[in-house]
């Protein structure tokens, strides 16, 4: 199992990453193993959405989604980085830490991106 702590901003973030990944990594009409991980993901983030609330900051996921989830906030950051013309190394790094059991709110991701937009 993986424990997954954050705020409910940063859930929100992740949340959406994993859905816009699932939607465009296994979009309608794929293959069955393609709609079974668009379900799963999708599963995955509400889990995820009901799991960590402003009274709980962490939930547990199954380890096996761990590529998938890592794909997803590559993809979420890679979609911003190319809207905006930033990078987003230090938050991505944040994020992907969250799969190692690293808690990170709302206010780490501000602060990493002042430094990603720094420099």
């Amino acid at each position: 199992m993986i424990t997954l702590r954050c705020d409910v901003g940063v859930r929100d973030i992740l949340c959406l990453a994993i859905r816009e990944y699932a939607h465009a990594a296994y979009p309608d009409g794929g293959s069955d193993c393609a709609r079974v991980a668009r379900y799963t993901l999708l599963e995955l983030a509400q889990l995820i959405d009901d799991g960590i609330t402003s009274d709980r900051g962490h939930v547990e996921i199954s380890r096996r989604p761990r590529a998938m989830v890592k794909a997803a906030i590559v993809y979420y950051f890679d979609r911003q980085d190319a809207e905006s013309g930033a990078a987003s190394a230090r938050q991505r790094e944040l994020m992907l830490g969250m799969l190692k059991g690293t808690a990170v709110t709302l206010d780490d991701l501000a602060a990493a991106a002042a430094v990603d937009h720094a420099g």
